[in-house]
């Protein structure tokens, strides 16, 4: 990293004291200097603006025989922005009107060597990428060893190494979440709270949506966490839960709220999801133990092929009301109840109040026997 930044600053002296350097202009003030280690010629290097659906190519770095460049692409706004080689060859970085950076890297890999200088924002991003890139070299490193012990049938040390790739996860996550708390001024805020889970998270959304107004309010980035977040308000803890209108195994549209009951337990799962098949004898006998008390089961499926679907009910004895529109995970109600994985389930009262979420076998019959009664 002492050498990229050594040759980041003899880069910036090269293009400056050059006689015949063509004459950049930005539209926006904005420019990006500095020095590609390890071309070829050839290589097509790409700055492009991630926008909130698309991705739009701004500017080409050329860098000259030495791998120096300035680039002057156009910023209307701050925003996220990346240096492209290819999929698997990239670094984001955060572009602002009227501001230079100062950038080098080698050509192989810019994520793992890119040193840079400018504007605060791309200095915490850069923080939270290097905090990122030290988590995944551990969690490979981890996985190798994980991967060496099984195949010598070390199953103690394969517990070990799980236990600490649990606690890595943990760490990481705390680190990401003190990030957030200590930087939601900043943009790169909003790509640390992205890798975060918005049920036991949620309120550090909200902080960054709201702290960010002032730089990015009214964006098509900040409109769509907006919206992100009030889907997402619906499916937490003491929220309402959104009705919906799916079709029975028999092609009939029926809606979610006309099944409730005094309780109701509404299951995502699917036929070809084989934890859910193996949860589905605890929902069972939860039904049978507590349906004459006022408890029920909404069976919410993301399954495509409806044979399927409902031979799994008939197999699992699902005596319940179901209901798909066999989208797999284009359906709606993934995207209305922020649905990431199944199984997954809500707890709800007769109105639709969300009691508890996520509960499997013991932790189901526990939380029935609280509401309703032994």
């Amino acid at each position: 990293m002492k050498r990229i930044i050594g040759l980041l600053l003899v880069a910036v002296s090269v293009i400056f004291s050059s006689c015949d350097k063509v004459e950049v202009v930005s539209p926006s003030g904005s420019y990006i200097e500095g020095y590609i280690e390890g071309i070829q010629g050839g290589e097509l290097i790409l700055v492009q603006s991630l926008m909130a659906n698309s991705i739009v190519t701004v500017d080409t770095i050329i860098p000259d025989a030495e791998g120096g460049f300035t680039i002057g692409p156009n910023v209307p706004n701050i925003g996220f922005y990346r240096i492209f080689v290819n999929n698997n060859n990239f670094v984001n970085l955060i572009l602002e009107p009227n501001d230079t950076l100062l950038f080098s890297a080698n050509v192989e890999d810019l994520e793992g060597t890119y040193a840079i200088e400018g504007n605060e924002e791309t200095q915490k991003l850069k923080e939270l990428n290097d905090m990122l890139n030290v988590y995944v070299d551990k969690i490979d490193s981890i996985n190798n060893l994980v991967g060496i012990a099984k195949s010598n049938q070390y199953y103690n040390e394969v517990a070990f190494l799980m236990s600490g790739q649990e606690e890595l996860q943990m760490s990481t996550g705390e680190n990401i979440r003190t990030f957030v708390k200590e930087n939601s001024t900043y943009l790169a805020s909003l790509s640390a709270v992205q890798k975060l889970d918005p049920d036991g998270d949620f309120d550090l959304f909200v902080l960054v949506k709201d702290d960010l107004v002032p730089k990015i309010g009214g964006t098509q980035l900040h409109n769509n966490l907006a919206s992100q977040i009030g889907m997402w308000a619906n499916a937490q803890m003491g929220a309402t839960m959104l009705d919906i209108k799916l079709n029975n195994p028999e092609g009939d549209a029926i809606t979610l709220y006309d099944q409730l009951a005094e309780v109701t337990l509404v299951d995502f799962w699917a036929s070809w999801c084989r934890p859910c098949r193996g949860e589905n004898p605890n929902i069972v006998k939860a039904f049978e133990k507590y349906k004459s008390k006022g408890f029920t089961v909404v069976g919410i499926s993301l399954d495509e092929d409806a044979e399927l679907w409902k031979r799994a009910i008939k197999q699992d004895g699902l005596a319940w009301t179901h209901m798909s529109d066999l989208k797999l995970w284009s359906s709606a109600a993934v995207a209305q109840y922020n649905i990431g994985s199944v199984p997954a389930s809500f707890l709800v009262d007769k109105d639709g109040k969300i009691l508890a979420k996520n509960l499997r076998g013991a932790a189901l019959d526990l939380k029935l026997t609280q509401l309703l009664g032994e």
